[in-house]
């Protein structure tokens, strides 16, 4: 049996007009009649009811509206609400069954990563890690999928304290070097720590981005290099990044990345 949908016309048109909007900035009452083709008296019946609860507001002395600050704090405290572990589990189970390979959900803490979230993968030989543990920031794919969408003044502040420790022939010990490598980061999209932090383990990781574009955590995936060869990186790069996306949408960043 077809389940039936319902609809209510007053609260259509209320968020038509809420779009509207926002999508157009500052509009005038005729902008809204003429280009919705709302009747005038149902327009203006709606604007006021917004108007007085704070939905929107007019524009100074002027007879054009524009979005009123309610909505700003409803969006506030849904963010602030967000349970980005609860959110992000079930799609690192599902990252993991894919790839097969353990996965981590991680928060920049300080100078150090933090893994929140392990979901263990299917591999025989797998990785030693554990929710809790800390990781440097230069040498893995979560630390620098965390540090490639900060805010400038803040990288800055971190790159002071942060100690380039080598752990491998491959780690990144030079700060300039550190910078051109995050700027590419950022402009593939995700990770790759290329056994720069342990021989033998690689992983890919991509940030999760708040409502403001800016990473709140990463998540990740690694194993063995051999199970993540060069020929599986752009595979599994790209089904990471599309996890980190799906995860950003669902605490409200809709930026297609």
């Amino acid at each position: 049996m077809q389940k039936r949908i319902y609809r209510v016309p007053a609260v259509i048109k209320t968020l038509d007009i809420l779009e509207y909007l926002g999508k157009n900035g500052e509009v005038s009452f005729t902008d809204i009649h003429s280009n919705l083709h709302i009747p005038k008296g149902t327009v203006y019946q709606i604007l006021e009811t917004l108007r007085l609860r704070g939905y929107v507001r007019l524009v100074g002395d002027s007879s054009k509206y524009f979005l009123g600050f309610r909505l700003f704090e409803l969006g506030t405290q849904i963010v602030s609400r967000v349970d980005i572990r609860a959110e992000a589990l079930p799609a690192l189970r599902e990252l993991s069954f894919k790839t097969k390979q353990t996965c981590h959900l991680s928060i920049l803490d300080g100078i150090e990563g933090v893994y929140l979230i392990k979901v263990e993968g299917s591999q025989p030989i797998r990785i030693n890690t554990w929710e809790g543990k800390r990781l440097p920031l230069h040498s893995t794919a979560t630390g620098k999928a965390l540090l490639a969408w900060i805010d400038e003044e803040k990288l800055r502040e971190i790159l002071k304290k942060l100690k380039l420790t080598r752990f491998t022939e491959r780690t990144i010990t030079r700060v300039t070097e550190l910078k051109r490598h995050l700027e590419m980061v950022r402009k593939q999209g995700w990770a790759l720590d290329d056994q720069e932090n342990e021989a033998q383990i690689k992983g890919i990781a991509a940030p999760i981005l708040n409502i403001k574009g800016e990473a709140v955590a990463a998540i990740s995936i690694g194993g063995l290099a051999a199970q993540i060869d060069s020929g599986k990186i752009f595979e599994i790069s790209e089904l990471v990044k599309n996890t980190a996306q799906k995860i950003s949408g669902l605490i409200g960043n809709k930026t297609v990345r």
